[in-house]
């Protein structure tokens, strides 16, 4: 097949153009002196005729475009039927079966070297007593284009990575806490960011209840002080009353005659504290009583 054959040639082209370029000239013409008029009261009816033959001469001429665009568009439509199925079909049968092929090939050449690479990472990994970490997590795009070689190194500076990453773990506090974020997020940085901030956090939940402990307390020392004071000062009001009652129980002063000894019955009635009080006072001012 000749690469330069022409399969389509439409005949009525160049004469619809060499007629448009006629009547091109004719509108020139009638435009120009339609826009050279000068519309006044008095010509106003004649500019508007004028202008009304252009539209419709306008009209007449959008008329012939549509009938021209459906006599190329029908002929057309019924070429790109045939055209669909004797050529384009064809091509695009043969490009799907070819890249078929293609794929196929290349699909066994990335799943060849995907198989040496893992192999190569599973070995030096386990070689570097590495056992939480999975070849997908490395991430390395298997194109065609990038050689084995180059694909190893990557699996390599992935592993490196986290040799190194295990280091720095090591010598944290809390480091066993540490691993543990890292093995899910393989983010040394976030890894030992998170344990930190989870330990200020318990540090600084015992200090607010340490805090509230020793408000507790306080307040409790305060009530107990309170409780103290107020019992403090009712003992203070009992002896109050207790000394008032002693001076109203106070004993005569002797007389320094004899006094004849007179007895008086009578009936006394009192706290047992008080009865006791008055019982000393009576036996220690001699008196006789029963």
């Amino acid at each position: 097949m000749e690469e330069n054959q022409e399969l389509i040639v439409v005949e009525q082209l160049p004469i619809i153009k060499e007629r448009l370029k006629k009547v091109s000239a004719e509108i020139d013409k009638e435009v120009t002196q339609a826009k050279s008029i000068v519309c006044t009261e008095e010509n106003i009816k004649a500019v508007k005729e004028i202008r009304a033959k252009l539209n419709n001469t306008f009209k007449a001429l959008e008329e012939q475009r549509k009938n021209v665009k459906n006599s190329i568009m029908q002929p057309y439509e019924e070429f790109e039927i045939l055209y669909k199925k004797y050529v384009t079909d064809k091509f695009k049968e043969a490009d799907v079966s070819l890249k078929s092929k293609i794929d196929t090939l290349e699909d066994e050449d990335k799943k060849k070297k995907e198989n040496e690479v893992r192999s190569y990472f599973d070995e030096y990994k386990k070689a570097n007593d590495i056992d939480f970490i999975k070849f997908e997590q490395a991430d390395i795009k298997m194109n065609l284009s990038t050689s084995l070689k180059k694909l190893k190194e990557q699996a390599k500076q992935f592993i490196d990575k986290r040799i190194d990453d295990l280091k720095l773990i090591d010598i944290q506090e809390h480091k066993e806490e540490i691993l543990v974020e890292y093995k899910q997020s393989l983010n040394v940085s976030q890894a030992i960011m998170t344990v930190k901030n989870r330990f200020k956090a318990i540090e600084d939940e015992k200090k607010r209840q340490e805090e509230i402990k020793q408000k507790q307390l306080e307040e409790a020392k305060k009530a107990a002080d309170k409780h103290i004071s107020e019992q403090t000062e009712a003992t203070r009001q009992a002896l109050e009353n207790f000394n008032t009652t002693t001076d109203t129980l106070e004993a005569p002063k002797v007389e320094e005659e004899q006094e004849e000894i007179l007895e008086l019955t009578f009936t006394v009635k009192g706290t047992k504290t008080k009865l006791k009080l008055l019982k000393e006072f009576l036996k220690s001012g001699g008196y006789i009583y029963e």
